[in-house]
C-alpha cells in the first residue's frame, strides 16, 4: 500500500478551501465541535492491507462547517497520491453513531477540476446498527494540479424526521497551490521537531 506524505501547511490550505465552500453553500445547521483543521489532520500510520478493513479510527474525518456529531460520522482516505489525469479511489466510511436510524443514503459531487466518475450515489442502507460502518468507494478524476474538494451530502432518516449532514473531502493534486502553501508555511512557522506529517494511504 502506497503512503503519501502531505505537508501540514498544504493540508491546512485544503481545509480552509473546503470550509470556504461549505460556508458559501450553507451546510447543515449546528454549532462547531472540534476545529476543522484538527479533524483534517487526524491520521495514523498503521495501514491495513485491505482498504475495506481499514478502521475508521485510523481514517481522516470529513471537513464540516457545522457540528458533525450524531447520528453519523464520516471518515475518508485516499488510496494513492492524487495526480492530474489519473483515476483515484477514495475510501469512505460512514459510522452509525446513534440508535434508531431507519435509513442512511447520500450523494457525492466533485467541484471544478475534480470529476466523480463512479460511486456518486450512496445507495440506501436500512436500519444500520449503532456503531456499524457503511463502506463506500469513490472514483474521482483530477483534471489538473491544485486543491479540490468532493462534497458529501448524507441524509439520515430517524423516526419521523430526516437529518442531513454535509461534509467536504479535500484532495491535494500534484503540487497543490505552491504560492498559497508557501504563505501558509510562513504564517504557521516551522513544524515542531518530531512532528509527523499527515499521511494518506
Amino acid at each position: 500500500m502506497t503512503s503519501t506524505r502531505i505537508s501540514r501547511a498544504g493540508w491546512a490550505v485544503a481545509t480552509m478551501v473546503a470550509l470556504g465552500l461549505l460556508v458559501g453553500c450553507g451546510s447543515s445547521s449546528g454549532s462547531g465541535h472540534d476545529s476543522a483543521a484538527a479533524k483534517a489532520k487526524k491520521a495514523h500510520s498503521q495501514v491495513s492491507t485491505d482498504p475495506a478493513e481499514r478502521s475508521p479510527a485510523d481514517m481522516v474525518a470529513g471537513v464540516s462547517a457545522a457540528k458533525a456529531g450524531p447520528p453519523i460520522a464520516l471518515k475518508f482516505e485516499l488510496r494513492e497520491p492524487p495526480q492530474a489525469g489519473q483515476l483515484l479511489d477514495v475510501d469512505v466510511a460512514i459510522v452509525s453513531d446513534s440508535p434508531g436510524i431507519n435509513r442512511v443514503y447520500g450523494r457525492f459531487q466533485g467541484g471544478e477540476g475534480l470529476e466523480v466518475v463512479d460511486g456518486g450515489e450512496l445507495p440506501p442502507v436500512a436500519k444500520p446498527a449503532q456503531g456499524s460502518v457503511i463502506r463506500h468507494v469513490l472514483r474521482v478524476l483530477p483534471k489538473q494540479d491544485g486543491i479540490f474538494t468532493v462534497s458529501a451530502t448524507v441524509a439520515v432518516d430517524v423516526a419521523d424526521d430526516s437529518i442531513t449532514r454535509t461534509y467536504s473531502i479535500p484532495v491535494i493534486v500534484g503540487d497543490g497551490l505552491p504560492d498559497e502553501t508557501a504563505k501558509t508555511e510562513v504564517a504557521a512557522g516551522p513544524a515542531a521537531p518530531g512532528t509527523a506529517a499527515v499521511k494518506t494511504h
